[in-house]
C-alpha cells in the first residue's frame, strides 16, 4: 500500500482556480490563504478555493519536492518544475518551490475528480477536485455548404490530417522549455473567445471552440508566446496553414488559418520569434488568427493561462 504523507514530511498545497485565477488576474500574490480561510484538510492536504471551471487550469505547489514527483488528474499527467520564491515580499526567504499545472478539459463533465501526487521515496498524497460547469455562449457562423458536407475526397483528407494532429498533441517532452509569462501571439482584439459552441449554417455543433480568435488582417506577424519546438506544420482542410509548438511537459500551443509559415518541423524557436503570418486559409469566414493551448491533452482557455504564467 502507498505510504500516506503527513503535512510535516510532504507539506503539499494544492492551488486550484478560482483562487489560482485571483492571483493570475493580479488580485493577489501567490500565497496560501490565512489559516482561518483555509478549507478543511483532505488527507493531510490543504486545497485552496474550489470549484474549478471546465476549460481552465489549476496549479499544484509542493513546499518540498523534486522533478521526479508526478501527479495525475483526469487520467492526465502533472509534471513538476522549480520556480524561484518571491523574495520581495516581507518574510519571504530565498529558495525554490515546485509547481505543476493541470487542466480541466473544456468537455470535462461537472463533478468531483481525484488528484494524486507521487514522489519517489516519499509516498503519495491525494485530494478531490470539484469541476463545475461554465457557460461560454454560442457563436453563429455561415460557410459554403461544401465545407460542411464534405466530399469523399475531403473526408479522406481531413481524416489523414487528424492522425497527424493527434500524434502531435500526444507529445510529452520531459523537459520544460518555457519560462516566464506567455506573450500574446498578436496584438489584436479577441472577436471569438474560447469555449463557445458554434452554430454552423444553422446547426449547433456540440464541440466547443477550443481556442481564442484574434481579429487581425492577413499578413500580421505571429510570434511564439514562449520558447518551444515546432512539432507540426501543414496546410489542413479545417485549420488551413497551421503551426504546432511543443513547450515541454505536455504543453502545446497552435496557430491556425495562416497565410505564411516561417518555420519548419523540428525548429527550436525563442519567445517573441516570428513563426508565421496570419491569414484566412482553411474553413474560415475572414482573416484572423486562431490560437489554442493544450495541456497534456486538456483544452484550456489561453487567455487566463497567459495571465497565470506571469506569476511563475
Amino acid at each position: 500500500m502507498p505510504q500516506k504523507l503527513s503535512l510535516n514530511n510532504f507539506n503539499l498545497i494544492l492551488t486550484l482556480a478560482l483562487g489560482g485565477f485571483f492571483w493570475a488576474l493580479g488580485l493577489g500574490g501567490f500565497e496560501p490563504l490565512a489559516a482561518q480561510e483555509l478549507p478543511a484538510k483532505v488527507d493531510s492536504l490543504k486545497v485552496l478555493p474550489q470549484p474549478l471551471d471546465r476549460g481552465t487550469v489549476g496549479l499544484v505547489e509542493l513546499a518540498e519536492g523534486s522533478a521526479d514527483c508526478l501527479g495525475d488528474f483526469d487520467n492526465r499527467p502533472i509534471f513538476f518544475f522549480s520556480v524561484k520564491k518571491d523574495t520581495k515580499k516581507p518574510g519571504s526567504a530565498a529558495g525554490i518551490r515546485w509547481v505543476g499545472l493541470f487542466g480541466a478539459d473544456i468537455m470535462l463533465k461537472p463533478g468531483t475528480y481525484p488528484l494524486k501526487v507521487t514522489c519517489p521515496g516519499v509516498g503519495e498524497a491525494r485530494a478531490q477536485v470539484v469541476v463545475r460547469d461554465k457557460s461560454y455562449g454560442v457563436r453563429v457562423i455561415k460557410v459554403p455548404q461544401a465545407q460542411v458536407r464534405l466530399s469523399e475526397e475531403n473526408q479522406r483528407r481531413a481524416a489523414q490530417e487528424k492522425v497527424l494532429v493527434d500524434q502531435a498533441l500526444a507529445t510529452r517532452s520531459p523537459e520544460r522549455l518555457w519560462s516566464g509569462a506567455f506573450l500574446e501571439p498578436v496584438n489584436g482584439q479577441v472577436n471569438s473567445s474560447f469555449g463557445r459552441q458554434t452554430k454552423l449554417n444553422g446547426v449547433l455543433n456540440p464541440r466547443p471552440h477550443a481556442g481564442a480568435d484574434f481579429l487581425v488582417p492577413t499578413g500580421t506577424p505571429v510570434k511564439a508566446p514562449a520558447r518551444g519546438r515546432v512539432i507540426l506544420t501543414g496546410d489542413h482542410f479545417f485549420s488551413g496553414k497551421a503551426v504546432y509548438l511543443d513547450h515541454g511537459q505536455g504543453l502545446i500551443s497552435m496557430y491556425f488559418h495562416l497565410s505564411e509559415i516561417d518555420v519548419q518541423d523540428g525548429d527550436m524557436v525563442d519567445k517573441g520569434q516570428v513563426i508565421a503570418k496570419s491569414g484566412q486559409s482553411g474553413r474560415v469566414t475572414g482573416a484572423h488568427l486562431h490560437y489554442g493551448v493544450y495541456l497534456n491533452g486538456a483544452r484550456i482557455d489561453p487567455m487566463p493561462f497567459r495571465k497565470m504564467t506571469s506569476r511563475l
